[in-house]
């Protein structure tokens, strides 16, 4: 399948750059594009009446992972050096070396006048590095006081810290905003917990797969996505479970809870709790295994994560209905509207 039949215009005011808090709104005031696929339908609501989608007895499963800074500065015996943080890896985390003629094997930076060690391991895909931190305590604790936001959009975010967090979040590890639960408030899952809908967290900390969203092959099938930390705990399993055997569906908010609910569900049912490595990567002929219907922001062209719905609603019906919402200005990306997919 050609990449670019997933291509369209999105024009750049339809693309915030900061949350909607902080553009002088409120969470809850999305506007939400409704996509029913039995009846291929689309409607366009508030996401504020987001409940009246949802049914007693549903498991609406959220992506508990938080945010973190990305950036770290150091020195090494050659000067200064900065280390861009790209994702989780076996061995420790991946990251950018800069200035690169300072990156080689073995390599010790100090950050912090000393207190965090960073030795560079080998090198790795698209001009990464295995890297390994040496350092006493919480690497969470470690990048809230030495690290800095490398990407201008989030700049802000250590002094706006809760503006870019999700209500639910209570796991440090991403290094990109789980955007999809950006638009609930606390009133919002009172009233869905209140309605007999269950709340249900699991944990992907997101990483390569938001680096690598923009697909550049030519066809869809030769785009990999990295391998993300993910963690569905024994409660979180025993609630999956439940809902299943009370007739409800299991409604993925984002792409990242999508990706970890199908990679656990690739070894069937019932739920059990796991943890491990993600690079599933789901497009257009994928059969879901696990997700009954989907809350997700509204993606770029040539992106991964719109590959991920096209395969969720059909490919068609899809482009159909981002054709529709561009036309209607909805609000794109991290920052902007939702679309629930019944």
């Amino acid at each position: 399948m050609r990449t670019a039949e997933f291509e369209f215009r999105v024009p750049e005011r339809l693309i915030p750059s900061r949350p909607r808090e902080l553009r002088g709104g409120r969470r809850g005031d999305a506007r939400l594009v409704v996509l029913d696929r039995a009846r291929e339908r689309i409607e366009h609501a508030q996401f504020r009446d987001l409940k009246s989608w949802l049914d007693k007895g549903d498991a609406l499963v959220v992506n508990n992972s938080l945010v973190m800074h990305d950036r770290l500065h150091g020195e090494c015996a050659d000067g200064r050096v900065s280390l861009i943080l790209f994702g989780q890896h076996p061995d420790g985390w991946l990251a950018q070396v800069s200035p690169a003629r300072h990156a080689r094997r073995g390599r010790r930076i100090r950050i912090g006048g000393g207190e965090v060690r960073a030795v560079l391991l080998r090198p790795d895909a698209d001009d990464l590095w295995v890297v390994r931190f040496e350092f006493e305590g919480d690497f969470h604790d470690v990048l809230q006081r030495f690290g800095r936001r490398h990407a201008a959009a989030l700049q802000d975010l250590s002094k706006r810290m809760q503006s870019y967090r999700n209500v639910y979040a209570t796991e440090p590890g991403s290094l990109e905003v789980p955007s999809a639960g950006l638009h609930f408030t606390q009133a919002i899952l009172a009233g869905l917990r209140a309605k007999g809908v269950d709340i249900v967290p699991i944990t992907l900390h997101i990483g390569l797969s938001e680096a690598y969203r923009h697909i550049s092959a030519r066809d869809v099938e030769d785009h990999e996505v990295g391998a993300e930390w993910f963690r569905v705990n024994d409660a979180s399993a025993r609630a999956l479970n439940a809902a299943r055997r009370r007739g409800g569906r299991l409604v993925a908010v984002g792409t990242t809870s999508t990706r970890t609910l199908e990679t656990v569900a690739q070894r069937g049912e019932p739920f059990r709790a796991r943890e491990g490595w993600s690079d599933l990567y789901i497009r257009p002929g994928y059969r879901y295994k696990a997700v009954d219907a989907m809350l997700t922001n509204l993606h770029q062209p040539r992106s991964s994560h719109l590959m991920l719905v096209a395969a969720f609603a059909g490919k068609d019906f899809t482009l159909a209905a981002y054709r529709e919402i561009v036309r209607k200005e909805y609000r794109f990306d991290l920052f902007g509207d939702c679309m629930l997919i019944v």
